[in-house]
């Protein structure tokens, strides 16, 4: 997914940026999972908050997926 699709999933105030600081990837039981990570940085470059993207895809039939967004403080 690309950033400005996680832009949908954050909040993000006019002015202010969202920023992508590091990922993973983690594969356990048939089911793969990246996890993104990101913070709102204000316009005088002071972070405003920290979040974690988990999205999770089964790797065996019926292909299940889910989209997690958490706020971390």
């Amino acid at each position: 997914m690309s950033d400005k699709k996680h832009e949908r999933r954050i909040y993000v105030p006019p002015g202010h940026e969202l920023r992508r600081t590091g990922g993973e990837s983690v594969r356990s039981e048939g089911v793969d999972t990246r996890i993104s990570y990101f913070e709102v940085v204000d316009p005088s470059g002071g972070r405003v908050g920290r979040y974690v993207i988990r999205e999770a895809r089964a790797t065996d039939a019926p292909f299940a997926a889910s989209v997690t967004v958490e706020a971390v403080e």
